[in-house]
């Protein structure tokens, strides 16, 4: 497996292949990969490109524009997500295909989950041009965000990247909208300081999410109920705060478990770096069984917030105060 950086090097030397396997779901990096082959493809020609979405088409239909024909050997990039959902002699069609394809058409396609749980993906790695499009660990992120600040042609202070990967860090997604939002807001230019992300109402309430997690770690209940209600109050929901707020338990019932005997977990957290470096000392605080109800009550709200009208705010203080008020 390649990583998305070798795949877009050789991309950009003009070297295409006619099929890749993007595994992963970080979709700066997709669509980033999708964009440099569309231009090399279509450097001077009209652009011819077509997603395939198993969800909305029948599988049939999708192998049907995979290997249809043309005459004329016309230049065409199609997209295929999902690659899962094909079914009986579509899937056997299309792997067939993919051993085999055409010159004259380049098919990408995108299985979110990194994990081989899947058989078609163990298949497709096996003969395909397989790229990792997962998130990039910390210490990529970094490197990620000075390229993409340097793309926007930004003038900027050493000091911001560290600022923006600590804010919108769990996805190279989310730190390319932060750094369009920057763009947009700042004159030709001017200077990105550390004064004028303070400036920001909304990177205001992104440092109050990483610092909700370090008080939600140290067991503080006062502060992160400030913190935590502080969020709600500017723009976030119950529902957005689910998915942190799942990975943070998962996190630490995967290190109570591991114990040394477990391989280490290689996947990426969606939490901003500082609180992943700190999980190992977020862990000592947390005894199995606590954590193990932490993750039970979120499956419960889960199911609130789909069945019952209660409030964010109702919810919110309900599983803080379920969850640390033996420190609190």
């Amino acid at each position: 497996m390649r990583s998305s950086g070798e795949a877009l090097r050789e991309v950009k030397n003009g070297n295409i292949d006619s099929v890749y396997f993007l595994l992963g779901a970080d979709y700066y990096l997709q669509n980033l990969i999708i964009s440099e082959i569309s231009k090399v493809i279509f450097n001077d020609i009209k652009e011819d490109k077509t997603f395939l979405l198993p969800d909305d088409m029948k599988s049939e239909d999708i192998i049907d524009k995979i290997t249809q024909s043309d005459l004329f050997s016309t230049k065409k990039l199609l997209v295929l997500r999902n690659p899962g959902n094909l079914r009986n002699k579509a899937r056997s069609d299309f792997l067939s295909y993919c051993k085999n394809p055409m010159a004259n058409i380049c098919l990408i396609i995108i299985e979110d989950e990194f994990s081989d749980r899947k058989s078609i993906t163990k298949e497709l790695k096996k003969i395909n041009n397989t790229v990792s499009v997962q998130t990039p660990f910390p210490s990529e992120m970094k490197k990620w965000t000075r390229f993409m600040l340097s793309e926007k042609q930004l003038t900027f202070q050493d000091s911001i990247i560290d600022i923006i990967v600590e804010v919108a860090g769990d996805s190279l997604f989310h730190i390319e909208n932060e750094i369009e939002k920057i763009s947009l807001n700042i004159k030709d230019g001017e200077e990105i300081t550390i004064d004028f992300i303070n400036q920001s109402s909304g990177w205001r309430m992104q440092y109050k999410r990483w610092q909700f997690f370090q008080a939600l770690g140290k067991r503080d209940l006062d502060r992160s109920l400030i913190l935590g209600l502080s969020l709600l109050n500017q723009g976030n929901s119950m529902i957005s705060l689910m998915y942190p707020l799942t990975a943070f338990f998962q996190e630490l019932l995967f290190k109570k478990k591991s114990s040394g005997t477990l391989p280490i977990k290689n996947s990426y957290i969606p939490l901003p770096p500082s609180v992943i470096k700190q999980f190992p000392q977020i862990a000592n605080r947390f005894n199995q069984e606590e954590i193990e109800y932490a993750l039970t009550i979120l499956g419960k709200i889960d199911q609130r917030l789909k069945t019952t009208s209660l409030s964010d705010e109702a919810l919110f203080t309900n599983f803080l105060f379920s969850v640390l008020q033996a420190n609190g």
